[in-house]
C-alpha cells in the first residue's frame, strides 16, 4: 500500500465529547476553512436540535407539545432523520424519548447533580404520532401532548454524514468526520485505518474502512450513579420507557453511512441477546461488547488476528 498523504486535523469540544475532521490529501489543506465550517455546522446543529438550549427549534416544539409549531425545513431535515430511524428499528430508536431520558436523571447528571432513582414515566409515545405539514416558506410540526423530542441518537451521525459530504465535494479529498465517536469516513483513494474502541470491556482494534459509516454506543460513559445507590444511563428502551436493560456494554457497528451505524448500534444495546440475530438480517457488521465477552457479527474480523484488518463497506 502506498504511503499515506498527509493530514490535517480540526476539531471543537462540545456535547461532552470531541468532534473532529480528519482530511487527507497529497496538496496542502489549510485548515482555517475546515474550522470554520466545523465550527458552523455545530452551532447550526445546536440551534435545530439541543434540549439543553431555551432558544432551539427543538426546545420550542417540545414546549408546544399537542400543538402544531412553526419550524424551518433545517429542522424538519434532522427530524425526518430521526423518524428514519424510527422507522428502521420498529420503533426502538425512538425520537420521543426527551422525557423519559430526564426521568432516567440526564439532565441533573449532566448539570452535576446527583441523580435520583428513574422514574417510570411508562412506554415512550408511538413516533408515528408525530406530525409534519407545510406551511409556506417553512414547515410546521405536532409532537404528542405529553411528549418531548431528543434527537442524539441520530443528530450526531446525520451532522458526521454531511460535514463529510460537503467537505468532500467542495475540497475533492478524503476525509473521516468524527462527531464524538459517529464517524463517517469517505475516501476516493486508500482505505482509512480507523481505531475501534469497544468500550471497558475490549481492546482497542484497527480497522482498514473505505465509505462507511461506524458507530459505537454504549452505556459506560454516559452512566451515572443515583442518590439511592443505583446506577442509570442514557440509553432508553421504548417499550418499557427506562434505561436498557442489556446484555452489551457497547455496539459498534459498520453500515452505509453514520446516522445508519449509530441507529442501528443504539437498538443492538436495546436488543440485548436479540441483537445478533437483528444485526444480521440487517446485512451489517458488528462487534458487541459485555462483562462475559464479545460477540462479532457479519465480516467483522476477529480482534487481536490483525492490527491491519480490512471491512469492505
Amino acid at each position: 500500500m502506498a504511503a499515506e498523504a498527509p493530514l490535517t486535523t480540526v476539531h471543537v469540544d462540545r456535547w461532552r465529547t470531541r468532534l473532529a475532521l480528519v482530511v487527507r490529501s497529497p496538496e496542502t489543506v489549510h485548515p482555517r476553512p475546515l474550522q470554520a465550517a466545523l465550527v458552523s455546522e455545530v452551532d447550526r446543529l445546536e440551534l435545530l436540535a439541543s434540549r439543553f438550549r431555551d432558544d432551539s427549534e427543538i426546545s420550542d416544539v417540545n414546549r408546544n407539545a399537542g400543538h402544531w409549531c412553526d419550524t424551518s425545513w433545517d429542522f424538519v431535515e434532522v427530524l425526518s432523520a430521526s423518524l428514519d430511524a424510527a422507522g428502521t428499528t420498529d420503533g426502538l430508536v425512538s425520537p420521543l424519548v426527551g422525557s423519559h431520558v430526564d426521568s432516567a436523571g440526564y439532565r441533573t447528571w449532566r448539570d452535576g447533580t446527583p441523580p435520583a432513582d428513574p422514574v417510570d414515566t411508562g412506554v415512550v409515545p408511538d413516533w408515528r404520532d408525530i406530525a409534519i405539514s407545510p406551511a409556506g416558506g417553512h414547515a410546521r410540526v405536532r409532537i404528542p401532548a405529553g411528549s418531548q423530542l431528543d434527537l442524539g441518537a441520530v443528530a450526531k451521525g446525520w451532522l458526521a454524514d454531511r460535514l463529510a459530504g460537503l467537505v468532500q465535494r467542495i475540497c475533492r479529498v478524503d476525509v473521516i468526520a468524527d462527531m464524538g465517536g459517529d464517524l463517517s469516513i469517505r475516501t476516493t483513494s486508500q482505505p482509512w485505518v480507523v481505531a475501534v474502541e469497544p468500550g471497558a470491556h475490549g481492546e482497542t482494534q484497527n480497522l482498514y474502512v473505505e465509505q462507511a459509516g461506524l458507530a459505537t454506543s454504549g452505556t459506560t460513559h454516559r452512566r451515572w450513579r443515583t442518590t439511592t445507590g443505583g446506577t442509570a444511563h442514557h440509553i432508553i428502551d421504548p417499550r418499557t420507557g427506562r434505561p436498557a436493560e442489556s446484555v452489551w456494554s457497547s455496539a459498534s457497528v459498520l453500515a452505509a453511512d453514520a446516522a445508519a451505524a449509530n441507529t442501528a448500534a443504539t437498538a443492538a444495546i436495546v436488543l440485548g441477546d436479540e441483537a445478533p440475530t437483528w444485526l444480521a438480517r440487517q446485512g451489517l457488521d458488528a462487534l458487541l461488547s459485555g462483562p462475559d465477552g464479545q460477540q462479532l457479527v457479519g465480516r467483522w474480523p476477529i480482534p487481536g488476528t490483525d492490527d491491519n484488518q480490512e471491512v469492505a463497506a
